[in-house]
């Protein structure tokens, strides 16, 4: 595994980061069943060749068998031993029972979308690579987890065959953390959907086991079946919108995200960094190519549906790494502020309905009008002296004035008296 952006960048393939679903320890609240995983599992040649050598990493072609003995569609998977072989084999059958699983199944297949089962960290379940086209499931796992897990990834595969094939690092982090969050709620809406056919179908092992991990999508599913029906648009919308429901742990998808960006502007070289983080995703491009349901889009064609509060808010802690990330990439051009246009998501976990641009405006202007106040007491104070002193001068001056005045007040009394002694003297005179 690669511990440098820079060097899995050089690689040809290495653009894009996984997406995983990982466990929860029981004891744990009950936030996330899932995780996305960036840089701390980039690999810089297919994981599966680093693990058995380049003869073992060759995939073998296998068969999903429906239950009536039909074969749904061919499929490669990596033949590490006998046992997981069987084991992938079993979880591909039993995927059949699905309508939403052999969609699925078929779309993987097509794609040339390799399975494999091999450890995949920890508390992973499973993960899709992007870069080898593979998906890992985590043989430490049960069948219930790694049942739905087989077609969450499944899903990300899919989802990666139709999106922009430009690398992740070529958006910016708004786009990236928009993009990240759309495809983890498709996923999980698609996996709740299979999960609930197979228990309908009578295995109801992943239906009860994702209860546990994600009651209030599997609620809002449930709910929605009940009024539109389990094939409608309208309910995978409102089960694929109810996982942003969740704040902590689309939280943890964001983290992640913003740490990726961090980390290739810790060490990607100034060629890199000049084009980084340049493009912008369109909203509508991503809800017409991810949110889809039998090749057609469940959540319409307009894209502003994920930039409303319920879709678009952001943890202040998240914003935090997000305005050091603006004034990094500000040192290589244009600054990237795209986390900007995220609603502020606030301490007790309500979304405000002002964008962290608004709120930073407003804390701009509140600034502006504080200075102005204290640059206007600072000059009322210095002409409140000026004044004062004029004024002391004022009355100084006036003493002065008052002195002067007295003194030729009694001149001019005295003047009489002068003038008649010399009329007296003139005459005596005469």
């Amino acid at each position: 595994m690669s511990n440098s952006v820079a060097e899995f960048l050089k690689k040809d393939g290495i653009k894009k980061f996984k997406n995983g679903i990982k466990s929860l320890d029981k004891h744990v609240k009950k936030i996330a069943a899932a995780s996305i995983i960036l840089t701390t599992v980039f690999t810089t040649q297919p994981f599966v060749s680093k693990m058995y050598g380049e003869e073992a990493a060759k995939p073998v072609t296998a068969y999903a068998v429906m239950e009536n003995g039909d074969t749904l569609c061919s499929y490669q998977v990596m033949k590490t031993d006998e046992e997981s072989f069987c084991r992938i084999q079993d979880l591909v059958n039993n995927a059949t029972n699905s309508e939403t699983g052999c969609e699925v199944l078929k779309k993987i297949s097509e794609q040339g979308t390799v399975l494999y089962s091999e450890y995949a960290g920890e508390g992973v379940i499973g993960f899709f690579d992007p870069n080898t086209n593979m998906i890992c499931l985590n043989p430490q796992f049960g069948d219930a987890e790694l049942q739905s897990c087989l077609i969450h990834e499944g899903k990300h595969s899919i989802q990666n065959n139709t999106l922009d094939k430009d690398g992740d690092y070529l958006y910016d982090l708004g786009s990236n953390i928009m993009t990240s969050r759309v495809k983890e709620a498709d996923a999980v809406a698609t996996q709740t959907k299979f999960s609930y056919e197979l228990a309908q179908a009578g295995d109801s092992a992943a239906w009860d086991n994702l209860k546990q991990r994600h009651w209030r999508i599997t609620t809002a599913f449930e709910n929605s079946v009940e009024e539109h029906g389990i094939d409608s648009n309208e309910t995978m919308k409102a089960t694929m919108l109810a996982w942003y429901d969740n704040k902590s742990y689309v939280a943890q998808y964001d983290q992640s995200v913003a740490e990726y960006h961090s980390n290739i502007l810790k060490d990607g070289s100034d060629a890199l960094l000049k084009i980084c983080f340049k493009k912008t995703v369109s909203v509508d491009d991503l809800i017409t190519g991810v949110c889809t349901m039998n090749g057609e889009p469940y959540a319409g064609t307009d894209g502003s549906i994920l930039q409303t509060t319920r879709t678009a808010y952001l943890n202040q802690n998240v914003y935090k790494i997000a305005s050091n990330i603006a004034e990094q990439t500000g040192l290589h051009g244009k600054a990237d502020k795209s986390a900007d246009s995220f609603y502020v998501l606030n301490a007790d976990g309500t979304v405000s309905d002002k964008t962290y641009a608004q709120q930073n405006k407003e804390k701009e202007q509140v600034a502006v009008q504080q200075q102005t106040v204290k640059t206007f007491e600072s000059v009322s104070a210095q002409n409140n002296g000026q004044v004062k002193q004029f004024h002391n001068e004022t009355v100084q001056t006036e003493k002065s004035g008052s002195s002067l005045n007295e003194g030729r007040s009694k001149s001019h009394q005295e003047m009489p008296k002068v003038f008649k002694m010399a009329s007296i003297r003139n005459k005596f005179s005469r």
